[in-house]
């Protein structure tokens, strides 16, 4: 399987794949944001300075060549503004994890359920997945929201999965198959 090196999304966003190159913009963000980003996400306690963004993007760029998951930088005009990536791959199943994060100046905007919505459209079409999965704690509406307006199924509440800051905290379940699809082009 032959992947494309940035995914567009429409006139002004793109996905393309994270890169070592990117650790500055990443971490710039990341320390700008840091209580922000803090509140739903585990690894920025972890990112601590640009060389550990850059860690992660070589092993992010390893785990794209090796086709076990996909993680994109989300850019608008250019400007990196957040992340999106197929995680938790099982080829044998044919299922995915999708997460995204957004810098909290570029949210509002329709970005995330934009990428979102194309990378579904990637997930389905070139790589042939049959279900994506969201998973976001309970209480991060936002991120509901997008699944949500994207069409994913609620199925379920996944009681104390997510060790975060630590506490166990209830996960909301969303998926789309293969099955149920809802175009792109009407979120």
């Amino acid at each position: 399987m032959t992947l494309q090196t940035a995914l567009p999304v429409d006139g002004d966003l793109t996905l393309r794949p994270r890169e070592p190159g990117d650790a500055a913009e990443v971490y710039a963000i990341v320390e700008r944001h840091r209580a922000d980003l803090r509140r739903w996400l585990t690894w920025i306690d972890a990112t601590r300075s640009a060389s550990d963004v850059r860690r992660y993007a070589q092993y992010a760029f390893a785990q794209f060549e090796r086709h076990s998951a996909f993680d994109y930088s989300i850019r608008e005009s250019g400007t990196l503004v957040g992340a999106i990536g197929l995680h938790s791959i099982e080829w044998e199943n044919r299922c995915a994890q999708m997460g995204y994060w957004l810098s909290p100046e570029a949210r509002g905007r329709g970005i995330v359920t934009r990428a979102a919505a194309a990378l579904t459209s990637y997930a389905f079409g070139r790589l042939d997945l049959h279900r994506v999965e969201i998973r976001c704690v309970v209480e991060n509406a936002d991120s509901r929201a997008v699944a949500e307006r994207l069409g994913y199924a609620f199925e379920g509440i996944l009681s104390e999965a997510y060790h975060l800051h630590r506490e166990f905290r209830d996960i909301a379940l969303y998926a789309m198959t293969a099955t149920r699809l809802r175009p792109a082009s009407s979120p």
